[in-house]
This record gives structure tokens, C-alpha cells and sequence, in this order.
């Protein structure tokens, strides 16, 4: 008789009359009935997440940034809650690139009549005010004319509905001008209108939800079994989005982007738990007569997991609360309440679901007690034991080409410039060409330059001074300040916008102190220099804090460092792909300075969350069994639920490619691409490779030896 088997049938021993197993049994109703209340009172506060979001220019940058402070004293010249304006410019050129044609009378008449259009549009479409006038560009080869758009910042719908009202109104002119005239609507709301979707977050959840159900289908293969763990991460969503939705009444910046990730964080996790939970309880039903004995039993084999787990994401998300940028600041409370949810809702209310439907939840392959069934996975068992007979080897082949895979961070580029995150080719886009062919570099996007009255002369005889400026021009005061607008020769968004702006300011400092530099090319360049910061100093400190967790858990040193650099290396390896997928296969421009540590947090944070479920299951079985033996199953029981947690998790993060946003878009291709590397190459191969290759020295120092635990185990085995 081996000590398995022993364990096994100490375990079916117990009897439903343990404390835990009736408490679950008594309380299954009570908690199912409490979940649901949760969820029908907190609906309206999840709903209305979106409502709370800002997106406002201070949201995204630190409180100490200049840009920043320009924007508060803009906002507060406009009032508390007041609506910001953003323009949408309206630009007509025969041809798109620079050779193109010269208008003509028709095309003059044309964009008057376009004008008129735009203008009968006041009192129908809401914020759109009159259009100025129209300006020609300097070569003569286009026209454009500004409609701005007053709304409040967290409301893009009236940017969108406007610019598509725009857009209806000056198609039946451009037309009536024959072949070859082209018109666009460009400028900030158009910007906001082609990021955005009308009922974005409804259409993520509905999206992560279908592909959820599809894979728990597969997986299960039950007409019952995957609807369960989808109830328990619909209640997660609900909840988290309510606890999103009060931090953002109590003053936490909660953007739109933040708003978009936490559903597809949630949804991840909360199905990542219910699968480590529903296979663990598969496995015990069929070692105990009663359900709430299994459930017991799987409750306090996997509690200890799946709160590592959740505490990692936690903890990691939390380490964003010392971040500079407010929107990446105020990610990490949303992201953990996220998490608590998640875990909350999938070990309380799918364990009292599965124990009020009973064994019926699995049919047709219902478990019975005492019935022969195959706990681990025949594919992974197999690979694991191919892997034990050469694990050196194994780890340094993966290594290689993790680390060749890591060469594709070469054809990583910044890009802050907000066009180049609208994705395809829409009226934004086709709009900013234009305008980048025939006006100059610097007209789309001027500096804002606020000086108090006493330097005022001083700062603009600096700026026009300033190599890199073209213009400066005097715009209407605010309360404390005199107004420049700053017109720069070069791209705003580009390398020359920034020596720009680096220089002005230095020069600012030195003729006309408490002089502040703004606008929309500052933000970008303040926002990528907060970026630059926060990832120096969130990265290390994120895998500590995953170092610190997982070494708690394995109560070890050497196998919780195995895991980290694991972990740090699938991170750069699934970077570096997904940089060359951008670029050569979707062909976006470039990442916003501020996405790579978004990725670096969820591939980092719930990544580890594979190693966890891996290495708890090789430290349980190892105790016994050996760090051979306990490898070798642990990979064989955990092999496919992890492989299931994997492809649901990259399943939902790749739903976030539907929004229009290039940004977002990003985050969801690097993270699935990410999550099935480390699914499929990572916890499954390399770190079962590398933890074979040490040996017993991985548990160090808290065990001595599995081989001499697993021979005193079976030696009491025999004399009992």
C-alpha cells in the first residue's frame, strides 16, 4: 500500500457530520439567496461605472507636472463640473498626400455650402457651437474650418454624436464638388469619437461572456457544469464594478480605460478560481459519499492557493498606488477590489451553487464515490515525463528562445502622438493627414503658455526666442495668468516637439519664473516622463512583493526565485512578441509610454497566478512523494486546468481588441499573448524543467529531502 493511497482513504473516511462539511451544507441556500440580492441591489451602481469615469487631461498626469496644473486652472476657470470644449476640425483637400491638386471654384463652393450645413446643426446636436472661419492652408491646396464641442469629459458619447451629425452634414456638399474632393473630420473630439464605442463596456461584457461560456463548455463538457462558474464571475463584475464605481464618487481617478480592464480582469481570475476550485472538487467527490464532505475537503486543499493568488494580484495592484500618473495611480485600488470580488464570489456563492444542484452538475460524467477516474491529464503527464529525462536541456532550449523571442522589444517605439491611437483608417486619421500635408507641423497641436502679468513680456519674448517656435500669439487671460498660444515648427508628437518643450521651459525658468507650459504636446511629454518613472521603480517592487508572497506560500527561498525569473522572462518574451505583432502584423504606429507597465502588471500579477496553482500542487505532492515524483504529478493533475485558466484568461483579455482604441487594443493582444506563453511554454515546461534540474535544494531550507520524507512515509505505511 503506498502513502497515496493512504491519504486518499484517510480522506474518504470523513463523514458528513464534520463541522465544515455540515456548516456548508446548512449555509448553501442562505448564501446563494444573500449573492443574489447582492447583485440585483448593486446592479445600478455597476451599470452607471462608465457615468464616473474621467478622462480628462489631469487624469493622466502627476499632480506636479506643469501640464497639469494648466489643466486645473483651466478647469477651474471653466467651474466645477463644468464641460470642457474639444475641437473638431473640418478639412477639405483634392487628394490626400502632398501633391495634391489645387481647389477649385467648385470645391470653394462646396466647402462654404459644408459650412452652412455644419452650422444649421446648432440647437440640434448637443454642445456643437458655430463653425469659424474657413481657413485656407498655405500652399492653397486645402480649406479647413473648426466646430468645437462643449460636453462634459467622461461623457464621449456627445463628442461622438456630434462628429457623426458633422460628418452626415458635409457629405451631400463635398459630393455635389464631383471626383477627387476629400473631406474629413479630424481634431480632438474626432479623436474621441473614433476611440470610442457606443455601449463600449456592455459590448466587453457581453463579448468576454460568450467566449467564457464557450471554453467552460469545451472543458466541462456538462449542460450545466459551465453555467455555474459563469453566474459566480457575473457576480464578481457586479460587484467590483459598484466598488469601482464608489471609489470613483470618492475621488479616485477611475478612467475609461481602467473601467474597461477591470471586466476582463475580473472575468479572468474570477474563472481561473473556478476552475482550480470545480477540478479539485471533482477529484474529492470521487473519495466521499457526501457532497459537502467534498466540498470541505476541496475547500481547505485549495483555499490556501487560491488566497496566494488573489493576494499576489492584490498586493501587486496596490504597488500602483505609488505611481505619478493618476489614472495608473488610481488602477491599482480598482484592480484590487476587482480581485477580492472575484475570489469572494467564487468561494462563497459557487460552492453553495454546486452543493444545491449536487453531483447532477457534472452529468453526464457524473463522480462517484469510490469510481475509478483519471485525475491528471494523459498530454501533460506525458510532456512532464519527457521533460524529467533530459529537465537541463529542456530548461535551456526554452531559455534560448525566450530570450530570442525577447529581441522583438527592439522594434518597440513610443508613440504619445493621440492620433496614432485610433485604429484603421477613419475620418481622425484620413483628416490629420491632411492636415499634416498642407498647414504646418505644429498648427494642430499649439503649447499653452500661462504667465503671471509681471513676466508676462518676458515669457513670450523667451518663447518666440526658443529654437523650435514658431508662433506666439496672445489668447484670452485666466484668472492669475496672461495666455500665449505657442505655435511649434516641428511634429508636436515627435522628437522636435519635445527638445521644444524641454527647452522652452529651461528658458522660462530662467527670464520668467512661475511661467507654466501646457497643452496637449505637453501632456503627452509629462505623461511619458511620469511612465518613465513609474516603471523604474513599480516593476522591481512588483516582483518583490510576488517574491515575498510565494515564498510565504512554499515557505522556501530558492524555488520562490525560480518562479520570479520565470515569470520576469515570459514578461519580456511575450513584450517582445507582441512588439513585433504591432508593428509588422497590425501595423500600428506605436505604444503609449504609459501601456507597457499596464502589461507588465496584469502578465506579471496574474501570470504568477499559474505558478502558484503549479507549485502549491509539487509542494503538496513532493511532501511525500518526492520532488521528482511530486513534479511529475503536480504537472499531471494541474497540467490541464491550468492550460483551461489560460486560454479563458487570454480568451477575455483578447475580447478588449474590439474596442477602437490602438491603446487597449495593445493591452488585450500583449496579455493573451502572454498568458499563453506561460500556459503553454512557461509553467508547463520550463519552470517543472528548471525545478527538476536543482532537485530537493528547490525546497530549501524548509525540507531537508522528499526522497527521505517519501521513505519514512512509506516505512509507517508498512508497519501500520
Amino acid at each position: 500500500m503506498s502513502a497515496q493511497t493512504t491519504r486518499r482513504g484517510s480522506r474518504a473516511q470523513r463523514t458528513p457530520d464534520d463541522r465544515f462539511a455540515t456548516a456548508l451544507r446548512r449555509l448553501r441556500w442562505p448564501v446563494v439567496i444573500v449573492w443574489l440580492i447582492l447583485i440585483v441591489a448593486l446592479d445600478p451602481l455597476s451599470s452607471s461605472l462608465s457615468k464616473a469615469t474621467n478622462d480628462t487631461a489631469s487624469a493622466y498626469l502627476p499632480s506636479s507636472a506643469a501640464s497639469t496644473k494648466v489643466a486645473l486652472l483651466q478647469e477651474a476657470q471653466r467651474g466645477p463640473g463644468q464641460p470642457e470644449t474639444n475641437a473638431a476640425i473640418v478639412v477639405f483637400a483634392r487628394g490626400t498626400g502632398p501633391t495634391a491638386a489645387d481647389l477649385t471654384a467648385a470645391d470653394l463652393t462646396a466647402v462654404a455650402a459644408a459650412r452652412t450645413a455644419v452650422a444649421g446643426l446648432i440647437g440640434h446636436v448637443a454642445g456643437l457651437a458655430a463653425p469659424g472661419t474657413a481657413v485656407p492652408s498655405p500652399d492653397g491646396k486645402a480649406v479647413e474650418f473648426t466646430a468645437n464641442i462643449t460636453g462634459q469629459a467622461s461623457q464621449g458619447g456627445i463628442d461622438r454624436d456630434a462628429v457623426q451629425a458633422i460628418r452626415a452634414a458635409i457629405a451631400a456638399p463635398t459630393s455635389r464638388a464631383g471626383d477627387g474632393l476629400v473631406a474629413a473630420v479630424t481634431g480632438t473630439a474626432a479623436v474621441n469619437a473614433d476611440t470610442s464605442g457606443g455601449n463600449a463596456q456592455t459590448e466587453l461584457l457581453l463579448t468576454a461572456l460568450i467566449v467564457v461560456a464557450v471554453i467552460l463548455l469545451i472543458v466541462y463538457r456538462s449542460p450545466v457544469l459551465w453555467l455555474l462558474p459563469l453566474v459566480g464571475s457575473i457576480a464578481a463584475i457586479v460587484s467590483a464594478q459598484a466598488a469601482a464605481h464608489g471609489l470613483a464618487n470618492a475621488g479616485l481617478t477611475v478612467s475609461t480605460l481602467s473601467a474597461d480592464i477591470l471586466i476582463v480582469l475580473v472575468f479572468g481570475a474570477a474563472s481561473d478560481y473556478a476552475l482550480l476550485l470545480v477540478h479539485r472538487y471533482r477529484e474529492e467527490l470521487r473519495h466521499h459519499a457526501t457532497t459537502e464532505a467534498a466540498m470541505a475537503v476541496t475547500l481547505r486543499r485549495t483555499l490556501p492557493t487560491l488566497l496566494a493568488s488573489a493576494a499576489t494580484v492584490t498586493c501587486a495592484m496596490l504597488c500602483l498606488l505609488i505611481a505619478d500618473s493618476a489614472s495608473l495611480h488610481g488602477l491599482g485600488p480598482v484592480g484590487a477590489v476587482g480581485i477580492v470580488a472575484a475570489l469572494l464570489a467564487q468561494i462563497t456563492f459557487l460552492p453553495a451553487l454546486l452543493l444545491v444542484i449536487g453531483r447532477a452538475a457534472f452529468w453526464p460524467r457524473i463522480p462517484r464515490d469510490g469510481a475509478a477516474g483519471r485525475e491528471d491529464s494523459r498530454v501533460w503527464a506525458g510532456i512532464a515525463t519527457r521533460v524529467a529525462t533530459r529537465p537541463l536541456t529542456t530548461a535551456l532550449i526554452v531559455v534560448v528562445l525566450l530570450g530570442a523571442a525577447c529581441a522583438g522589444l527592439a522594434s518597440l517605439r513610443i508613440d504619445n502622438n493621440p492620433v496614432d491611437n485610433v485604429k484603421g483608417n477613419p475620418g481622425s486619421v484620413v483628416g490629420q493627414q491632411l492636415i499634416d500635408a498642407h498647414y504646418p507641423a505644429g498648427a494642430i497641436a499649439p503649447l499653452e503658455l500661462l504667465a503671471p502679468p509681471g513676466v508676462a513680456p518676458a515669457a513670450a519674448t523667451a518663447a518666440r526666442a526658443t529654437p523650435g517656435i514658431a508662433d506666439v500669439l496672445k489668447t484670452a487671460p485666466i484668472p492669475g495668468y496672461d495666455s500665449y498660444s505657442v505655435v511649434l515648427t516641428g511634429a508636436p508628437y515627435g522628437s522636435a516637439g519635445t527638445a521644444a518643450i524641454v527647452s522652452l521651459r529651461q528658458r522660462l525658468g530662467d527670464d520668467a519664473p512661475g511661467s507654466l507650459v501646457g497643452g496637449f504636446p505637453a501632456i503627452q511629454y509629462d505623461a511619458a516622463q511620469a511612465a518613465g518613472r513609474d516603471t523604474l521603480v513599480i516593476i522591481p517592487l512588483v516582483l518583490v512583493v510576488i517574491l515575498i508572497v510565494i515564498g510565504l506560500l512554499l515557505q522556501a527561498v530558492v524555488a520562490p526565485l525560480v518562479l520570479v525569473l520565470t515569470t520576469a522572462l515570459s514578461f519580456a518574451a511575450s513584450f517582445g512578441l507582441s512588439s513585433l505583432l504591432w508593428r509588422y502584423g497590425f501595423g500600428y504606429h506605436g505604444v503609449q509610454s504609459v501601456i507597457p507597465i499596464y502589461i507588465f502588471i496584469f502578465l506579471v500579477a496574474l501570470g504568477v497566478d499559474y505558478n502558484i496553482f503549479l507549485s502549491a500542487r509539487i509542494r503538496e505532492e513532493s511532501r511525500t512523494l518526492g520532488t521528482k515524483e511530486g513534479t511529475l504529478r503536480g504537472v499531471g493533475v494541474t497540467g490541464g486546468v491550468i492550460t483551461a485558466a489560460g486560454i479563458v484568461l487570454a480568451g477575455t483579455f483578447a475580447a478588449l481588441t474590439q474596442i477602437p482604441a490602438v491603446s487597449i487594443a495593445e493591452v488585450g493582444t500583449a496579455v493573451a499573448l502572454g498568458v499563453l506563453l506561460d500556459t503553454l511554454v512557461v509553467r508547463t515546461v520550463l519552470v517543472p524543467a528548471s525545478l527538476l534540474t536543482i532537485g530537493e535544494h528547490v525546497w530549501w531550507p524548509s525540507r531537508r529531502g522528499g526522497r527521505h520524507v517519501r521513505m519514512v512515509a512509506e516505512l509507517r505505511v508498512r508497519s501500520g
